[in-house]
Formats: C-alpha cells, structure tokens, sequence
C-alpha cells in the first residue's frame, strides 16, 4: 500500500472532515482537510495529491464542481465521492467525471480505507502504463524524428552545442535529456517544451506560446492553459526532486510556467 499518498478531504461537516482525516492518519497517509470547495481549490493550486475525499453536497461549490476543477489542475488526481445516499443521477453523474467511487458516509472505516487503497492502487497502474507509453513514444520518435514546425535544419543544434541550464543537458538532434548525468524519459512533447523553457530559462512564458512551440498548435491562453498542464505535470515528476513542491518548473499565475536555473 501507497501509504506515503496524498489524501485531499472535502467536506463541509467537520465531523465528517476530521473523522476521515484521523482514519486516514491512521493509516499512513498524509492528509489535508478543507472544509468547502474554494479553500480545496487553493490547496490543489499549492500542492500536489494522490486522491481526492470530497462530499457531493457543500454550500456554495457543490462536489461536482470541486472535482471538475481538481482534475483540470491535477489530471491524475483519484477521486472518491463522499455522500448521504446514493441515486442514478449521481452515479451518471460520476461517469462524466471519471469518478472512481462512491464512499456512504456512514461506512464501515474498514470499507473507507479498501476503497482508497484500491484508487490508489489503480492510479499506480496507470501512472506505470503511461511512463511504459512515455518509452514507447521516445523509440519510435527516435526512429522517425519529427521536426516541430517552428524549427528548421539549420536552427537543429548539433551534439557540440547542447542547450544546457546547469546540470541539465538537452540534446535536440539526438532527442535526448539528462539530468545530473541519469538520462530522462520523455515523449517528444515533453522534449520539445523543456528545450523551449531552456532556451529562456529565468522567463515567464506565456500558455499559448508554450503549445505554439510544443505541440504546433495556436490556440487562447486559457485553453493553451488546461492543455499544458497535464505535461509540465509530467515533466516535474521526472526532473523535480519534489514534484509537490516544484523548485525548476515554476507557475507564474496568470501567466505561464518558467523554467529556474538547475545548479550543478
């Protein structure tokens, strides 16, 4: 068990927050509890987490719309509805929303604690089928190299004039990354947007012209916004020494992501 996962709980009844908080200490995980939407969406925006424990029915954000807005800013966030009494409208509900369960707030501790350890468990699985598609991604693009659209022949650096910020080593003809010496993973988006931050590190760049320069796509800021997310995500868990308190790929909010310079 994933006892070192990061549990987020959501609800309005402090009772109800601070018993499944205490359960959930218990158990090994490190908890935060947030008594209503809003404050939930300022410590998605600080921090981090593995699972979300949120209640269906709050004042003012509803359930629903704390999980809408956890999975634009953190993709891979597991999520377990917390509820007074089940209904097909909120399991159709669920389904929209991608939710892993639903949790009665009146079960049994031990039914609470084998529906996290199973949500945690499945997001393990996929975090690992995603990295084995990360690796597959960087042979075949290894083998077909795809030039972005924003870049030609002659701006391709060749291996003698690497794009390097401190210990981090971009090698744009060969696809490759380093860190510290230990080669990095990563699909080509991944790649291509990290070679772009390098070459300006210490500046703030904008949403839509990361995409521009990532994925060859011109779009709005705030769309540029939801679809960029999900990769530096990515890219932090593979460079950060801690993805949940990021020290190299930094939000400017409002903004964009800069990348800080790595020391050697």
């Amino acid at each position: 068990m994933n006892s070192s996962a990061r549990i987020l709980i959501v609800d309005d009844e402090v009772n109800v927050r601070f018993t499944m908080g205490a359960l959930l200490q218990r158990a090994g995980y490190v908890t935060v509890l947030a008594e209503n939407g809003e404050e939930a969406i300022e410590e998605l925006e600080r921090q981090w987490f593995d699972l979300l424990l949120v209640d269906l029915k709050m004042p003012g954000m509803n359930g629903m719309e704390v999980v809408a807005a956890a999975q634009q800013r953190q993709p891979d966030i597991v999520v377990i509805v917390l509820t007074g009494h089940g209904s097909l409208e909120t399991v159709m509900e669920g389904i929209r929303y991608h939710i892993f369960d639903y949790v009665l707030k009146t079960a049994d501790p031990s039914q609470v604690l084998e529906r996290v350890h199973a949500g945690l468990a499945a997001r393990s699985q996929q975090l690992r089928r995603t990295a084995l598609l990360d690796m597959v991604g960087v042979a075949v693009e290894e083998l077909h190299y795809v030039m972005p659209n924003s870049l030609s022949v002659a701006d391709i650096p060749t291996s003698q004039h690497d794009i390097v910020v401190g210990a981090l080593r971009l090698d744009p003809w060969r696809q490759q990354a380093t860190l510290y010496g230990r080669m990095l993973t990563l699909t080509p988006t991944e790649f291509r947007l990290l070679c772009y931050m390098a070459k300006n590190v210490g500046t703030a760049l904008p949403y839509s012209q990361l995409v521009q320069q990532a994925q060859g796509y011109e779009i709005s800021d705030p769309e540029a916004c939801e679809l960029i997310k999900p990769h530096i995500h990515h890219l932090r868990q593979k460079i950060e020494p801690d993805p949940t308190q990021p020290q190299y790929i930094r939000n400017v909010r409002g903004q964009g992501y800069l990348l800080e310079p790595i020391e050697n």
